[in-house]
């Protein structure tokens, strides 16, 4: 698979943050039964992982899979923001928001300067 190859040939720590990216938007699977904002996230990320490697078996650049990205975390950050679902820090529910805010914040910004770098000649 093409996705598997270019995340592979990623240096060290870009490759560490799209595992851990994996790992913490996959873990809404665990709340989805009882969390209602579990199930957009699962969505989304569902969403982007299909188009990424649809995007990635046609041999597209990457800025084109960063803009999917941009694309789909952008509203759903903002709407997680505007929902506002965190109680309390301290359960579980909470500080998985807080995390997955926090690196899927990241990663939209990596991708829009991804975008920018690639648009900008």
């Amino acid at each position: 698979m093409a996705i598997v190859e270019a995340v592979s040939a990623a240096p060290d720590a870009l490759r560490g943050f799209v595992y851990w990216l994996i790992l913490i938007n996959t873990a809404s699977v665990f709340f989805v039964f009882h969390r209602a904002e579990a199930r957009p996230v699962l969505a989304v990320w569902a969403a982007l992982v299909l188009l990424g490697m649809g995007l990635a078996e046609r041999g597209m650049a990457p800025c084109f899979i960063a803009a999917a990205s941009a694309a789909f975390w952008t509203p759903l950050l903002v709407w997680l923001v505007w929902r506002n679902p965190v109680e309390d820090v301290r359960e579980p529910w909470g500080t998985y928001l807080v995390l997955l805010f926090a690196s899927n914040l990241v990663a939209a910004c990596l991708a829009a300067a991804n975008l920018w770098f690639h648009a900008v000649p």
